[in-house]
């Protein structure tokens, strides 16, 4: 079932490395929204949508596949300490 209420919704815990790291990895994807927007802008209008989508995917999902594992593993590490 699921609930609206915040107060039953279980907390994630996170360390301060990975606070740092969800972050850079915010910024990241932020700098690579930057960059295909910048990229898309300079092509013709008709090829726009492809030319953004085409450079964003291609540096976003590595950066969300880094970012998945990378949070994944500071949480074993700060598990284990």
């Amino acid at each position: 079932m699921i609930s609206n209420d915040a107060a039953e919704a279980p907390a994630i815990a996170m360390n301060a490395r990975q606070k740092l790291f969800i972050g850079l990895v915010d910024l990241a994807i932020l700098t690579e929204l930057c960059i295909a927007m910048a990229r898309a802008s300079s092509v013709q209008p008709e090829l726009f949508t492809a030319t953004f989508m085409k450079t964003f995917f291609l540096m976003f999902l590595p950066t969300l596949a880094l970012g998945f594992f990378g949070f994944r593993r500071l949480r074993r590490h700060s598990e284990n300490s």
